[in-house]
């Protein structure tokens, strides 16, 4: 499967109980185009206006899921919940444009401004400042065919309620990478952000994510603003090849969870929340196309998003490099490498009898380390990898984390920096043992734009 790149944004939260009240019909305006989505809101207040012209007792919003939608009490206490996660990451979200100075078309000359609509999410906040750091996609601030810099040196955001033009807030692009499709904007003194109820929003702290879990996204959906959708995790870790390029084919690899959250253009760069709320990925595509079928149409609800292990990292790294020497980076992200190759050994499906969930675990084998480098002498070849614990210069505990799939190695090596321990238990040969990297040298750092 091939996803392509999606400029793409959320459909109306409840769709789904639209249909079932109203048997799927849909408006669709003199141009052959949908009309406005009906939220379950409006089909609620709808339900109770009908209600009193019968003349009968007006419901309780809890009394109209449960009667019209059969919903049971325990699913009207998760709906309701959802119902404030979701309005608390409204909070958390902005709206993004970022233009480009680009050639005309021909046969025209001289050049056009070509401006792309995105979503972010805020990372950190100082409202007192008027500050803030916000993480989107690279590729909604990245055009390789623009004239000038391939990032955007016009970015604005948007907080939710002020989506119109006179709200717009300058951002300034201070981290970016295309291979990880994450970038860090950052803005200053804005009166806007004073005088706000935004908020930053809260990681996850769980390196893996079950299928079939709730998860719901807010995005810039078709550049009108931000809404939200919500779905499952329908494949908890797969890699997807996205075409990245604007002026010729740039298609980079990206581990992603699979989600069946409708997005469409402009959600690239939003949140993707678990149902408490917690941030558990950044959606960067939608797939295109099922192979062996027509390659011009999207495929339903099939959508992308980067980790929350690999992005919060990601950025991080940005953020860190940017407050050490106050300096832009647009190009990459400095990636440690351990100089180690390890193979994904009896893959298999286990079920967890406490949770009753199903979740899939391998055996991380090392099959060589690269000479010189810190790896080399501190694992060896046949070594089966139980967990990393990462540890600053002053004792205290970066990340620790337990090594069931191989990527959470390579997610985990993300948070390293130069001058780190590194503690990483091990199996050789049977025996169970604590080995360790004394110090990350800056010279194991890789530039990866």
């Amino acid at each position: 499967m091939k996803a392509k790149r999606v400029f793409a944004a959320a459909a109306a939260v409840a769709v789904a109980a639209a249909a079932a009240l109203f048997g799927g019909c849909a408006s669709r305006g003199a141009d052959g185009l949908d009309g406005q989505d009906v939220s379950i809101y409006e089909i609620y207040e709808a339900t109770n206006a009908a209600r009193a012209e019968e003349g009968l007792s007006q419901l309780t919003f809890l009394e109209f899921v449960s009667e019209y939608l059969s919903y049971d009490g325990s699913e009207v206490e998760d709906l309701t919940s959802l119902q404030t996660s979701i309005n608390r990451s409204l909070l958390s979200a902005v709206s993004i444009s970022s233009s480009f100075r680009v050639h005309a078309t021909p046969p025209a000359a001289g050049s056009d401004l070509a401006t792309y609509g995105g979503t972010g999410v805020i990372l950190d906040i100082d409202k007192d400042a008027g500050d803030m750091y916000v993480i989107t996609n690279c590729h909604v601030v990245y055009d390789d065919s623009s004239m000038g810099n391939v990032i955007s040196e016009n970015v604005k955001v948007y907080l939710y309620g002020r989506e119109q033009e006179q709200y717009a807030i300058p951002a300034e692009v201070i981290g970016a990478s295309i291979s990880y499709d994450i970038a860090v904007l950052r803005v200053e003194d804005s009166d806007i952000v004073k005088n706000s109820d935004a908020m930053a929003a809260v990681w996850t702290d769980k390196e893996n994510i079950s299928v079939g879990q709730t998860v719901y996204t807010v995005g810039n959906g078709a550049g009108d603003g931000l809404s939200a959708t919500t779905g499952i995790v329908s494949v908890d870790s797969e890699k997807i090849t996205v075409d990245m390029g604007s002026d010729q084919v740039d298609e980079r690899e990206y581990r992603t969870i699979r989600t069946s959250v409708p997005i469409y253009s402009g959600n690239s760069g939003g949140g993707l929340y678990d149902e408490g709320g917690n941030l558990v990925g950044i959606l960067n595509s939608k797939t295109w196309y099922i192979p062996g079928e027509t390659d011009n149409e999207p495929a339903d609800n099939m959508t992308s998003a980067i980790p929350a292990s690999v992005a919060r990292r990601v950025a991080q790294n940005m953020l860190d490099w940017y407050e050490e020497d106050g300096a832009v980076h647009t190009e990459g992200v400095r990636r440690p490498l351990l100089g180690v190759t390890v193979l994904s050994v009896s893959p298999r499906a286990v079920l967890d009898n406490d949770t009753n969930l199903v979740k899939i675990v391998e055996t991380v084998e090392v099959e060589s380390t690269n000479f010189g480098s810190p790896a080399d002498g501190v694992l060896e070849r046949g070594d089966f990898l139980k967990a990393i614990e990462i540890v600053k210069p002053d004792g205290t505990i970066r990340e620790s984390v337990k090594i069931e799939r191989s990527f959470n190695l390579g997610d985990a090596v993300l948070a390293i920096r130069a001058g780190d321990k590194v503690n990483i238990t091990v199996n050789r040969g049977g025996e169970e043992m604590v080995v360790t990297i004394d110090e990350v040298p800056s010279s194991a750092y890789q530039l990866t734009w």
